[in-house]
């Protein structure tokens, strides 16, 4: 017990965070008969940190995030995969420019990905549990491509070990042609029912001047 602690109290940096909790510390410099103690308050101070970030997100950032969309005209899918997708992969995004200060390259990549996969996996899993809702086909299918698309790039791009910086620019125009596609389908989409709005409108002012030049009947025969 004690070489661990001393291990952990060399090896591991001091955190600099707002609170700077050394978790491993508190966990590792404990005696045996605590530890159990200790991992179960860690446990519930995770759990307590995830139901403050879905508190914030819920009751702050979703309602500001539509309100700054009905502002701006935007449509859901391309607020979805800007403003929404800058404020959830944010942290992701802080999370891998930290680990690849430490030289932890397999730490970053594996946390892209597994977010991706987690995203992908329990977050939708559990919106349809919660609330079942319906997807379009189209937008589904063009999302779910561009996931593929990306995953292919990075497991081609880290065959070989090494990252180049044409790489990572290709790997940034991709999200940036994600993008144009999804704003380009929005507008198309809206420019269409705008369309069939009009010629409803038009049909039922022809209807309209249909029936009040049509003669007046009294009798039902």
């Amino acid at each position: 017990m004690k070489e661990q602690c001393a291990n952990v109290v060399e090896t591991c940096p001091k955190p600099h965070t707002v609170l700077s909790i050394p978790y491993v510390r508190n966990y590792f410099c404990a005696k045996p008969s605590v530890r159990p103690f200790v991992f179960a308050g860690l446990v519930l101070w995770l759990l307590f940190l995830f139901s403050t970030l879905g508190i914030s997100a819920s009751d702050f950032f979703c309602p500001n995030l539509g309100t700054l969309s009905r502002i701006l005209g935007l449509d859901e899918n391309v607020a979805g995969v800007t403003f929404l997708a800058f404020g959830n992969g944010s942290p992701d995004v802080f999370a891998t420019f930290a680990a690849m200060r430490t030289d932890s390259g397999g730490l970053a990549i594996g946390e892209l990905l597994g977010a991706a996969s987690f995203v992908t996996s329990c977050v939708v899993g559990s919106m349809c549990i919660i609330k079942p809702f319906k997807v379009d086909r189209g937008p589904f299918l063009r999302d779910v491509g561009f996931f593929t698309i990306g995953v292919v790039l990075d497991l081609i791009v880290l065959w070989d070990s090494k990252l180049e910086a044409w790489e990572s620019v290709g790997l940034v125009g991709l999200y940036l042609l994600y993008v144009s596609v999804v704003v380009v389908g929005s507008w198309w989409e809206r420019r269409k029912q705008r369309i069939k709005r009009l010629e409803e409108l038009i049909r039922d002012e022809y209807r309209e001047e249909g029936v009040l030049d049509a003669p007046l009947i009294n009798d039902p025969y």
